[in-house]
């Protein structure tokens, strides 16, 4: 079961290093990009023309970064709107598909994603402008993502399931790129001159789409709504993005970002780009940490053996349970394993002495049975399971945990940098995956014979065992023969 320690993605710190990273001296988050005050401007500038509107909202600089941050002007009530974005300002398939790219790439039958990424490409690198121009000249060079770094930098990332992810990533885009030039580019050279639509230039573009797309203007309804990508990534988030009708008969749509809670005249405005997922992700997509509010992990896909003999029932009774066959869990540093990933963990063990359980009689309560620990073997195998795979993926680190924790309280890495965001990224899914060593080394060597199983379980129903495990039978006997 190894393999299920080495796929998704991850994340960063606390827990373990804790009093090192009081040490540091960082800011609450990293900019979604290392845009100018400049190009800040001019992005504002250009969505005010096309009907965005900024309300009680300034442009400021983070004090310890002199990055350019939105903040309120005035106190902000909840529920009040600071940004309201109309669809005629959106990078969205629609506004796209009036440019000669979009066209071509809407003919094409283009995912919508894709067909945003060439149009960025073709206002921002190439000669033939459209009004979407001045929204990707805005865009910074550097978008912060991994996507981007250089491989020196990456290489700080090796061994984590960020850099699995990242060179997945890496492989699908310079697949897409090279399947266009064949295709769409060499039917098309004049709207896709090669000097243009270059491989850099496409990336930049894809982690730009990815940067600066948030829910719920992602998948098929994707869109880029410009002042939106402005307002910082924070964990603790002051503001929501929520997308509303608007003008004649509903027609029309505003990307709003409006207050969660009371905010203060001069606090920065902040949203949680991604409220379910772990800091790795976050860095990779949209090139931001939230060091003041970390959420380290490591995402542990479990997946049903389809060489076990019980496969078919096991898979039943999971999706019966609204399961698929192979799940994600997300584990951390200060959270012990949930209920569902235990008993989906159990029922992956049982196996002979156990098998019983996977009768079709039972098949309406056994995933209820799963809830709790089934026999001392089967939870065995599921504390050597766990335990063996999480020290085996920490070993397959170049680094240990100590060398990185280390380098945490020394300072090794600017605050800021992106070798301190890899260092995060890795102490992230180390801690992660040595808490989950130490719960099941620990379970499995103190906890075992102390558990009530199954068998005990139903003998306490049924009144043949009392609250300490003890046989009833004399008692019945006796009472029956007095």
């Amino acid at each position: 079961m190894q393999h299920a320690f080495r796929a998704h993605a991850p994340s960063r710190a606390s827990g373990v290093r804790a009093s090192a990273s009081r040490l540091r001296t960082s800011v609450a988050c990293r900019a979604a990009s290392v845009a100018s005050k400049a190009s800040v401007e001019s992005e504002i500038t250009w969505a005010t023309k096309l009907g965005a509107k900024l309300e009680k909202v300034s442009l400021s600089s983070d004090i310890l970064t002199d990055k350019p941050i939105l903040v309120a002007s005035a106190d902000v009530q909840p529920g009040e709107a600071v940004i309201v974005v109309p669809d005629a300002a959106w990078v969205s398939v629609p506004n796209v598909a009036k440019t000669t790219v979009g066209k071509l790439a809407s003919s094409a039958g283009l995912e919508p994603w894709l067909q945003l990424a060439l149009v960025l490409v073709a206002e921002r690198f190439g000669s033939a402008k459209s009004d979407l121009a001045g929204y990707a000249s805005s865009l910074p060079e550097d978008l912060g993502t991994p996507l981007l770094w250089s491989e020196e930098e990456a290489r700080a990332l090796a061994g984590t399931q960020v850099a699995g992810t990242l060179n997945g990533y890496l492989t699908f885009f310079r697949s897409t790129f090279a399947q266009l030039q064949t295709g769409l580019f060499a039917a098309n050279p004049a709207a896709f001159p090669p000097a243009v639509f270059t491989l850099p230039n496409f990336v930049w573009a894809v982690a730009a789409v990815r940067s600066r797309s948030h829910p719920p203007l992602e998948g098929d309804k994707i869109a880029l709504a410009p002042l939106v990508d402005l307002v910082s990534h924070r964990r603790a988030a002051n503001t929501k993005l929520s997308v509303r009708s608007s003008g004649l008969f509903g027609r029309g749509q505003v990307a709003v970002v409006e207050a969660t809670r009371a905010i203060r005249k001069g606090e920065a405005l902040g949203m949680d780009y991604a409220p379910g997922k772990l800091d790795g992700p976050v860095l990779l997509d949209y090139g931001v940490m939230d060091v003041a509010a970390p959420k380290p992990g490591y995402s542990l896909t479990l997946t049903l053996d389809e060489a076990d003999k019980f496969v078919d029932d096991k898979a039943d009774i999971v999706e019966s349970a609204g399961l698929r066959t192979s799940m994600t869990y997300s584990v951390t540093p200060d959270q012990q394993p949930g209920e569902e990933m235990m008993a989906f963990l159990r029922l992956m063990n049982i196996k002979a002495m156990d098998a019983f359980l996977l009768e079709s009689i039972f098949r309406n309560e056994v995933w209820g049975f799963m809830q709790e620990p089934i026999s001392e073997g089967n939870e065995e195998a599921v504390c050597s399971m766990l335990a063996n795979g999480a020290r085996a993926a920490l070993a397959g680190y170049p680094t240990t945990l100590d060398q990185d924790l280390a380098a945490l309280r020394s300072n090794s890495a600017a605050v800021g940098s992106r070798a301190e965001a890899a260092l995060l990224v890795r102490l992230g899914e180390k801690e992660s995956l040595d808490a989950v060593a130490r719960f099941f080394e620990d379970r499995r060597a103190t906890q075992l014979k102390r558990l009530v199983y199954y068998q005990e379980r139903r003998l306490r129903r049924l009144g043949l065992v009392d609250d300490e495990g003890r046989t009833t039978y004399d008692s019945f006997f006796k009472d029956g023969i007095a």
